[in-house]
Order: structure tokens, then C-alpha cells, then sequence
């Protein structure tokens, strides 16, 4: 096991009730020594059921979203189709486009007086922003939910990834827990991002055998170094959830092109994902965190002779699908739940032409977000009920027939910068 990096958040510990038992407690001897002769034991022990203390708040739900550059996002917001020196219309599959586009849809992300972008207060989000290369424990960016928490550092305000449909969709499905208080209920998206990493080498997890991935470790610490400073980072914290606190509630998982790259890569990436889900719930002390995968459909239902590699897409895609089949994986029943999203690629109506990111079409983004969000509410519904836990059995690998798991990774990779 690895030792987490040093910034282990405290407990929060949520007071109990026995100072209100106390004062019910001496309520109850007052009416029972003043109450007149005419009144029954029958109506003081009425008046005693009535409890006059605020109903405790629910603690802050944190998500993590993690992925490489398509958990970035690289969906162009603002991109024109210029005329000449003059700016022409926003280009097709800007996040811009379909608010004009789809008014009905997308308009309730603009603010209608000011044509702002609209932030959303019940959702909260940090992002690591960070180039390749570095992985020191940064919270580069960080808010109320608004679009922009894409792309890499220097495209702040221009580039949205999954993040936008995700919390959007997590938010209208959660933020009414609260209404006997009248408020709604706080979400919290800790977003974590690298363009171009591998699970089979940089997320690589512990129980994968070799090398433990670096950026898998920066994932554990940044967590953990993020829910450290939540008082600082949201002020409002401490007044909202000082006494609940927050809980982990779920992983949104969005990675698989550079393991695409590689034939050995895109063999072993069941395995690799599989234990990515137990080694994460391990070492963030969550053994039933639910997981919502978005697979790698970003080539679409394209022909197999459309791509060279097509053929490797298409193993990434039915690996994904295999970790979140409950007859394949027992032990992830009703917590792992892997979403179809190769409907969602726009071949020629989009802004750009990286196809490896959606071909940066806003639209892409957003919807596979908002599936990923769905899934993940489906789980959070299912925790709900009386179920029983199954992660510690059937938690033996699945191993493909031709896997060599004596050498896991290539020594010759042949991946690309994304």
C-alpha cells in the first residue's frame, strides 16, 4: 500500500443531541410540576414531542471527476466563423451556438439580462488545471459552477469538458433533499485532469502490480488536499456544513484514448480499471462509492475501416462496458454503471476537427456529462435501499484469456500527447 500524501482532512464530528435531551428533559419537569390540575400527563407528553431544534443538514456530497483530457474538456465555448476582419457567427457546436440554437434546452445557462455565463450556486467545484508534467497538488481554479472549468491552463472562460451536464444534472436531482429547512443541498465537484495520460502507466493502480502510477498518486493527495481546505477555498463552508460536514459520494470516470494508443495497453484495461475502482475506494476509506464510467465513444459508430485503430476503440469500449457488468464483476453490483456515449459524436457539425477530443463540440461535452450524471443518480438511488454490500465478494480479478500478466505494459509505447 502507498502512504497518502500528508494532508489527511480532520473528522468533522457532528454534535450530538444530548444537550437538547437535557433541555427536554428539565421542559418536561416544568410542565409536569406547573401544569394546572386540570391538565392531563395525555397533553404534556403532546407538548413534548414537539421538537423546536433545526433538522441537522445533510452533509456536502463530493464527487470526484477524473479522466485525461476528455475529463478536461476541450469543447470550444466561444469559437466564430470569422468574415474577413470581422467576427462572424459563433461556429457549430459552440457551447454559444446552442444556446442560440436550442434556446429551450441550453438557454438556462446564460443570464437573460446581462447575456452573462450563469453560475449555479448548489453546485460548487474545484479544478487542478494543470499541464502534463506536473503534479504537485495545485487548485488552480475553483467556484460556483459556471461554464469554463475546461482545457488546459491559459484557456480559462474558453473550454468546457463533462463537468458542465454532470453537475447539472446531479444538482436539479439532489439540490431538494433540504425542504423541511428551505434550503436546497450543496454539491461539491472535485475535478482532476491530465491531457494525454494512460491508465495502464500514469493512473496506473496499486494492485496492477509494477509501477503504482504517478498521476494516480497526485489524484489520492489532491483529494485529500482539497477537502482539507474547503473552509478556505468556500467561506461559506464552515456556516453551511460545520457540523455535517461532507461525504464522498461518487467517482465520474472519462479516460481510455492513449490506452487506445498501444495493443498491450488496450488488453490490459479491464484489469487495470477494475482495480482502479478498488484501489480508489480503498484508499479514500469508501468501499461502495459508486462509479459512473463514460466510455471512450469519441470516435463514434464509425465503420471499422474508418480508423486505423478503430479496432482497439472498440476493445476500449467493451472493457469499460465489462467493468460495469454485475454478472462479469458481483463485487460492483449496483455501484459501477458504464453509460453508452458514441451517439453523442458530431462528425461534421463541430467547431474543430480533434477527434480525440469530440471533435471539441460543446454538445459532445455536455451530454456526456449529463449521462454520466443520470447513471450516477441511478447509484445514489440504489445505495438508498437495503442492499447487500458485495464488495468483498466474487473480488478476485477477471483476467482475460490472453493476457500475459507478467508484462503488464509495453516497453514501447506508442501513445499520443492529447
Amino acid at each position: 500500500m502507498k502512504v497518502l500524501l500528508g494532508w489527511i482532512c480532520s473528522v468533522v464530528v457532528v454534535a450530538t443531541d444530548a444537550a437538547a435531551a437535557n433541555s427536554v428533559s428539565a421542559v418536561a419537569a416544568t410542565i409536569t410540576t406547573s401544569s394546572s390540575s386540570s391538565a392531563s400527563t395525555e397533553e404534556a407528553t403532546s407538548l413534548l414531542s414537539i421538537r423546536s431544534t433545526p433538522r441537522k443538514k445533510s452533509p456536502l456530497k463530493v464527487f470526484i471527476l477524473c479522466g485525461q483530457s476528455n475529463m478536461q474538456g476541450h469543447g470550444y465555448m466561444d469559437m466564430r466563423n470569422d468574415v474577413g476582419n470581422d467576427a462572424g457567427p459563433f461556429r457549430n457546436g459552440t457551447l454559444e451556438w446552442m444556446v442560440e440554437a436550442y434556446p429551450d434546452t441550453y438557454g438556462k445557462l446564460k443570464n437573460n439580462k446581462t447575456n452573462n455565463w450563469k453560475q449555479r450556486d448548489d453546485v460548487w467545484i474545484t479544478y487542478n488545471r494543470q499541464s502534463v508534467g506536473n503534479v504537485r497538488q495545485h487548485i488552480n481554479q475553483h467556484g460556483k459552477l459556471i461554464p469554463g472549468y475546461g482545457g488546459d491552463p491559459g484557456q480559462e472562460g474558453h473550454q468546457m469538458g463533462p463537468e458542465l451536464g454532470f453537475g447539472y444534472e446531479l444538482g436539479d436531482a439532489l439540490n431538494n433533499n433540504d425542504k423541511e429547512d428551505g434550503s436546497n443541498s450543496n454539491i461539491l465537484l472535485i475535478k482532476i485532469g491530465w491531457g494525454g495520460r494512460s491508465l495502464a502507466v500514469d493512473f496506473r493502480p496499486p494492485s496492477s502490480k509494477g509501477i503504482t502510477g504517478l498521476y494516480y498518486e497526485s489524484v489520492i493527495a489532491s483529494i485529500y488536499k482539497t477537502l482539507s481546505k474547503l473552509p478556505s477555498l468556500f467561506p461559506q463552508y464552515q456556516s453551511i456544513y460545520g457540523e455535517s460536514g461532507y461525504e464522498l459520494s461518487g467517482l465520474a470516470w472519462h479516460q481510455g484514448w492513449n490506452d487506445g494508443c498501444d495493443t498491450n495497453m488496450t488488453r490490459e484495461y479491464e484489469y487495470n480499471l477494475a482495480n482502479l475502482i478498488r484501489d480508489i475506494r480503498i484508499d479514500l476509506d469508501t468501499p461502495d462509492l459508486p462509479v459512473s464510467i463514460g466510455v471512450s465513444g469519441m470516435n463514434g459508430w464509425q465503420d471499422q475501416d474508418y480508423y486505423s485503430d478503430s479496432d482497439r476503440r472498440e476493445d476500449i469500449i467493451a472493457a469499460q462496458f465489462a467493468v460495469g457488468n454485475e454478472t462479469l464483476y458481483p463485487a460492483f453490483s449496483g455501484t459501477v454503471k458504464s453509460v453508452e456515449t458514441r451517439s453523442f459524436f458530431r462528425h461534421g457539425q463541430s467547431p474543430g476537427n480533434q477527434v480525440y477530443h469530440w471533435n471539441n463540440n460543446c454538445e459532445s461535452y455536455w451530454l456526456v456529462g449529463s449521462s454520466m450524471g443520470k447513471a450516477m443518480v441511478e447509484l445514489l438511488k440504489n445505495q438508498n435501499k437495503e442492499t447487500t454490500k458485495k464488495y468483498n465478494e466474487g473480488g478476485k480479478f477477471r483476467q482475460r484469456p490472453d493476457m500475459n500478466t507478467n508484462n503488464f505494459y509495453s516497453s514501447n509505447v506508442t501513445s499520443v500527447k492529447v
